[in-house]
């Protein structure tokens, strides 16, 4: 037997081009250009987190919140919560409600109101009367009271409007981002006490309707031992839970990191300035003695208005208006 010719045809050069070459297609151009850097690529890059950094979302809400207290004017106060309203419904996220912060709202603007009202008797429009005899609420019911109750009212709706977006808007993580290096761990004790509470607000609705399920009715103060007790017991483990998986994640041992950074530009830089701008104009006038406040005593009146102070009020609602890039991706 003889074995195949050498002179049947050439050997094929392996050196030449890939095996894909013999196969009778053309091979890839090697040389055609530089490999791929992986290790420079945008695969290695941090991510961009979408929406206003949580530094501007924090000045903010300072600034909202120093506009709200530092004047008694119900004009002023009013203009902050509705501008915080129309921030937070443009920010919210979706899967996220108000009725909890509605609740709490309306409850704060109610008691102060309340309170106000039973125990101030100054005024001349008297709208009821208590017996002497009672403590503290003992005497005249006035409409002066009630007004100023609720301009004391308007600015706790105004400061918790101002803040909501801190948590409703922002993740606990971003609120610790947005603390600056040295109160880093005040910032990680302000996220985990909003994790807690609203973690404990779960916990005490599963536990009830768990005791309602196995017959329990509420019928007094002691009947709700039966829920906070183990409710309270739920949250103390999971806090301890919670030490033990930040001593597992090494907390403390260095800074944070994280993979998706948020950016800072130009929208940022404006709503930042706006935001500071409107605090130091209100802290400028009230050091300077302008009149800005409102005392509804003796007889009602109407409260000052000052269009600068008004504009100032406006400017913080800078962060309501969303580029159309922000409303299509629903961040």
């Amino acid at each position: 037997m003889t074995g195949p010719s050498a002179s049947a045809g050439p050997a094929p050069d392996l050196a030449a081009g890939p095996a894909s070459e013999l196969a009778g297609g053309p091979a890839p151009d090697l040389a055609a250009g530089p490999a791929p850097d992986l290790a420079a690529g945008p695969a290695s890059a941090p991510a961009t987190r979408p929406g206003l950094a949580p530094r501007a979302w924090l000045v903010w809400s300072l600034a909202a919140v120093t506009v709200a207290l530092v004047t008694d004017n119900p004009i002023y106060r009013g203009l902050v919560a509705l501008v915080a309203l129309d921030v937070l419904l443009a920010w919210l996220a979706p899967g996220r409600g108000l009725r909890p912060l509605a609740a709490a709202v309306t409850l704060s603007a109610a008691l102060a109101a309340l309170v106000n009202l039973l125990a101030g008797h100054t005024g001349v429009d008297v709208l009821a009367r208590l017996p002497g005899w009672l403590p503290l609420v003992g005497g005249p019911l006035t409409l002066e009271s009630l007004a100023f109750g609720g301009a004391l009212g308007l600015g706790l709706v105004a400061a918790l409007l101002a803040v909501a977006p801190l948590s409703l808007v922002l993740e606990p993580h971003d609120v610790v981002d947005a603390m600056p290096a040295l109160l880093e761990r005040t910032g990680i004790a302000v996220a985990t006490s909003l994790n807690l509470v609203s973690g404990f607000g779960r916990t005490f609705t599963e536990v009830r309707d768990a005791q309602r399920m196995r017959g329990w009715k509420p019928g007094g103060v002691r009947s709700w031992n039966e829920v906070l007790v183990p409710a309270v017991l739920t949250a103390i483990e999971d806090s301890v839970r919670l030490a033990e998986a930040m001593e597992a994640r090494a907390f403390g041992a260095g800074r944070r990191t994280s993979y998706a950074v948020s950016s800072s530009g130009r929208r940022e830089a404006a709503v930042v300035g706006a935001a500071v701008a409107a605090a130091a104009m209100f802290l400028g006038l009230r050091v300077a003695g302008a009149p800005m406040d409102w005392y509804p005593y003796p007889t009602l009146s109407m409260p000052p208005v000052q269009p600068l102070l008004v504009l100032a009020c406006l400017a913080l609602a800078l962060p309501a208006v969303r580029p159309s890039a922000a409303r299509g991706d629903g961040k």
